[in-house]
């Protein structure tokens, strides 16, 4: 609760992010994030938002109190940490703050690594809350849906049929070549 709290006077501007966090202290920057508790979590996400976080870069700042979690957007500009209102993320018991991978490290954190492990726990969490359980690979192929995960290596995968057809011309250009059907929609949608 008390850094909650603290996380709303840096938003309305009563104190700076240094201020408020200058006693939070990493417990072990050798530790896997993983490993370390909530509180652990945060502070070791403070702590790199203070030192490491480079100019014009942001990333979320979480923050549980009971079974409510908060997301905090924190911007830096400059030298200057803008913190942004603190929001309501979820209030399910057992949500999870963070997902990180088993080899994340205090020195390895970066703000790539912070919003994929956050995009990730909002896969769990929202899972959570319908009661289901997800694998591993269902987590992967709900934030990368690009990826078809059932296709093994080295097989080959049916290519989608192009719908519109290109021809070179003698200009060396390529033009598009629609059906009668392609061409009265195309004409439809730009008349609207």
């Amino acid at each position: 609760m008390d850094n909650l709290r603290k996380l709303q006077e840096c938003n309305k501007r009563n104190l700076t992010f240094k201020q408020a966090f200058c006693q939070l202290g990493i417990e072990d920057d050798d530790k896997p994030l993983k490993e370390l508790n909530e509180k652990g979590q945060f502070s070791a996400l403070a702590n790199w938002a203070l030192n490491k976080l480079r100019p014009f870069h942001s990333m979320d700042l979480r923050c549980k109190v009971g079974d409510e979690m908060y997301e905090i957007y924190i911007h830096k500009s400059g030298r200057q940490l803008t913190v942004g209102k603190p929001i309501l993320k979820t209030k399910l018991p057992g949500a999870i703050m963070y997902g990180w991978s088993q080899e994340m490290k205090y020195e390895s954190l970066s703000v790539d690594a912070i919003t994929k492990s956050v995009m990730r726990t909002d896969v769990i969490n929202m899972a959570k809350s319908q009661g289901q359980l997800l694998t591993e690979q269902e987590i992967e192929a709900i934030m990368n849906p690009q990826i078809d995960w059932n296709v093994k290596d080295g097989e080959e995968t049916t290519e989608v049929p192009q719908r519109i057809k290109l021809v070179q011309t003698e200009r060396n250009c390529w033009d598009v070549v629609l059906t009668e059907k392609e061409r009265e929609n195309l004409k439809e949608i730009l008349d609207v």
